[in-house]
């Protein structure tokens, strides 16, 4: 990859324990000119802020590193400190609620690694609190969260989310800790295609789950294995972010860094024929293989940690294709750069004109439900036909300075040619 020494200085601290060879390549970069604005502006961006503090402590005293940065990044972790702290005592008021009424749980994500296999909580970023409970469970925790004074999340009734999403979302009136209550970890029609329907994994992961203590209550965190299969599939997903934006950077590197973290920690624990096994029955080895090389080839790290992982897969030549566009693309923040449209690509790949023309004005002018999800309009609201003026008007608006940049759109057919053979 060709790096600025920005990027190379983001990469190198974003994870913990770093080797000497590390630490030495680092104060060789900080000992060059760079834009510490841009520097900082990216950690934010990348969710790694924590990180970079942590990695840029000691060296706090060289002359290179701005001391209005320091201050900044220290003020991002120890603020980051002071919010987890509160995180974790919202969550174990959750859990003791759950458990009292007996509803099983799994903690997911953040709350879960910074525990672990971060080590020091102020070094993972926590935008909200995941549980994973069973679907049986779900209206009992609904009612459990509301006595606690969460208020449902939602532009659409919670059937609709049961029925279209795998989460339900939760906010405090007087709490800024947004909560998702899981049942599953795939939605239908995500544009990643990534669409796990099979609830024998869900059985899976509670019959390997294992418990760790929170704060002085314990609960169920993954396996090693099944946490490195959610983290996987879980940064695939938040790279395809919706139906009409095909590539999102945001919080790329903490995603990347939580793999190569568990992996580290976990070395000696990950089931790794268990691991591979459960891919293929569930069709989901090659996007595990493409994030796991993703991570190798971002993150580096010692080939010992990965040789156990890759080894295990055969890689197809869509993932590598995909693999390195994801390479070339995982440092262009969003906030620079324009998403390409599905449709756009769609149509491009297209052989006659009027392939073309059909894709383009089914992206124009979708059908009833695609508007109906979009917007959320009830189909049966008389409202939805009045979307069929402004969804075109949007599109203009969105992607007018697209249409003097279609070149870059070859490249974007690879993401979309490796979704579609997901479905």
């Amino acid at each position: 990859m060709n790096l600025s020494n920005e990027d190379r200085l983001l990469l190198y601290c974003a994870q913990t324990g770093s080797s000497e060879d590390t630490l030495d390549k680092v104060r060789d970069i900080v000992s060059r000119p760079l834009n510490w604005e841009e520097v900082f502006k990216s950690a934010l961006w990348y969710g790694i802020a924590p990180l970079l503090y942590s990695n840029l402590k000691n060296m706090q005293e060289s002359p290179f590193i701005p001391e209005r940065v320091m201050d900044k990044l220290k003020l991002a972790y120890y603020s980051n400190v002071a919010r987890n702290m509160c995180v974790y005592a919202e969550l174990n008021l959750i859990l003791k609620a759950l458990c009292e009424k007996d509803i099983g749980v799994i903690v997911l994500k953040g709350a879960a690694l910074a525990k672990t296999v971060y080590g020091d909580i102020g070094l993972r970023p926590m935008g909200d609190i995941d549980l994973l409970v069973k679907k049986e469970d779900l209206p009992h925790t609904e009612k459990t969260m509301t006595k606690l004074g969460y208020r449902f999340q939602g532009d659409m009734p919670r059937e609709w989310y049961r029925e279209n999403h795998q989460h339900i979302s939760f906010l405090h009136p007087e709490k800024n800790i947004p909560v998702e209550i899981h049942w599953h970890i795939a939605r239908k029609g995500h544009p990643s295609r990534i669409r796990i329907l099979d609830t024998d994994i869900i059985k899976g992961w509670w019959e390997g789950a294992k418990t760790i203590d929170f704060s002085g209550r314990k609960a169920p965190i993954l396996c090693p294995g099944d946490l490195i299969v959610h983290l996987s599939l879980h940064f695939l997903k938040h790279r395809f972010i919706s139906q009409n934006e095909l590539f999102s950077s945001k919080g790329a590197l903490i995603q990347l860094c939580d793999i190569l973290q568990t992996l580290k920690y976990y070395r000696d624990e990950i089931d790794w024929v268990r691991l591979k096994c459960g891919a293929e029955k569930y069709g989901i080895d090659s996007p595990i293989f493409t994030t796991l090389f993703i991570v190798k080839e971002i993150m580096g790290g010692n080939d010992d940690v990965f040789r156990n992982a890759l080894c295990r897969f055969a890689p197809v030549s869509s993932d590598r294709e995909l693999i390195r566009l994801i390479k070339k693309k995982i440092l262009m923040r969003d906030d620079a750069h324009t998403i390409v449209p599905n449709t756009l690509i769609q149509s491009r790949v297209a052989h006659t004109f009027l392939e073309k023309a059909k894709i383009l004005l089914n992206g124009i002018f979708p059908n009833r439900e695609i508007i109906s999800g979009k917007y959320l309009v009830p189909l049966s609201s008389k409202r939805i036909y009045l979307y069929y003026v402004i969804h075109p008007c949007r599109l203009l608006l969105k992607y007018k300075n697209l249409m003097w940049n279609i070149p870059r759109i070859k490249e974007e057919t690879v993401l979309k040619r490796w979704m579609s053979n997901k479905d």
